[in-house]
């Protein structure tokens, strides 16, 4: 990992011209991420473009850089050639949308990631499961190059990690964490703003969608599970986009005897998104893995098309059987 840390380094010295990008369904971590690193490029004196194939949600406007991403259709009328693709914060090019076409033309591609599941799909990748955020590994990029942090750069990293340790509960605030912290708080990153954007700053239309997924909400004893879901019909009902749903799937882990909280949210007609969460014994990347998805242990998902009872008996029954194999094994019952 070290020896990819220093090769992607020699990378961003090398080459002039960049295109940093991220996943669709663009959270703080990937957004943080890619925009931490273009501030950081740009202050090298490089010529850096960030293109994303999708709307950058309403609540992270608030990140330096945020109004110059470019769509897609943007991109491509308007950047000639380039020296290196660099991909942040996602385990696979076909997580990028329409932008994986451009990375198969890529003659250079850094993969900067912590996703378990990656696919090493770069010529250069420095990918750190252990680490609690992508947008960290900026921050050690910027160590590495001795790089000075300003606000351009120390806002959207410590969002990157406020965001992916949902605000520092699933990642140990340990010495290292708050060290790290302090330092780009130092470097004009306000924890506070951060927090309120990333967790208390939505629309009308979100808290109307929220109290229709709370509705739908069940919780199912037996196996320790919380279910609920969005229609297409549920939108349209509450003036709601899809970027109105962030976060709705951490509800189910309210409930003190949640081990696992999932959420199907239809994104087309008959087409649904499934998010999972779950607590500290329950792995929900095996269950994404097995319905071709990706994502971390703990904060997973993926597609699924079909009409919803069925999704949701599928999905649900997939979950129940692995929670009591595994409650079956914890108790020497097998």
């Amino acid at each position: 990992m070290k020896r990819e840390k220093k090769r992607a380094c020699e990378v961003f010295h090398r080459a002039s011209r960049f295109v940093v990008t991220s996943h669709q369904n663009i959270d703080g971590d990937g957004l943080g991420s890619a925009l931490a690193l273009a501030s950081l490029l740009k202050k090298m004196g490089k010529e850096v473009r960030v293109v994303y194939d999708g709307r950058v949600p309403y609540f992270y406007l608030f990140l330096p850089g945020a109004e110059e991403v470019l769509s897609y259709e943007a991109f491509c009328s308007s950047f000639g050639s380039l020296d290196a693709f660099v991909v942040v914060d996602c385990s696979n090019p076909g997580r990028l949308g329409r932008v994986e076409e451009l990375l198969q033309k890529a003659s250079l591609v850094v993969n900067i990631d912590h996703h378990p599941d990656n696919s090493k799909f770069g010529h250069v990748n420095f990918v750190d499961p252990s680490s609690p955020a992508s947008a960290l590994l900026v921050y050690e990029l910027a160590r590495e190059m001795r790089i000075p942090l300003d606000a351009n750069i120390a806002v959207p990293i410590l969002t990157g990690i406020v965001t992916d340790t949902g605000g520092f509960q699933f990642a140990e605030l340990n010495q290292t964490m708050f060290t790290i912290v302090g330092e780009l708080v130092a470097s004009g990153a306000s924890l506070s703003t951060i927090m309120h954007h990333v967790f208390r700053y939505r629309r009308i239309e979100a808290l109307k969608l929220l109290g229709r997924a709370l509705e739908h909400l069940v919780f199912d004893p037996s196996y320790g599970c919380a279910t609920t879901y969005l229609t297409q019909e549920d939108f349209a009902m509450c003036n709601a986009q899809e970027e109105d749903a962030e976060g709705i799937v951490d509800y189910g882990l309210y409930i003190p005897e949640a081990e696992v909280s999932i959420f199907f949210k239809e994104i087309a007609p008959e087409v649904y998104k499934v998010s999972l969460r779950s607590r500290q014994g329950f792995d929900v990347l095996s269950v994404a893995h097995h319905f071709g998805g990706g994502g971390h242990r703990k904060a997973a998902g993926f597609k699924m098309v079909g009409p919803l009872s069925l999704v949701y008996e599928t999905v649900t029954g997939y979950v129940k059987a692995l929670a009591q194999n595994m409650t079956c094994v914890g108790e020497k019952r097998c």
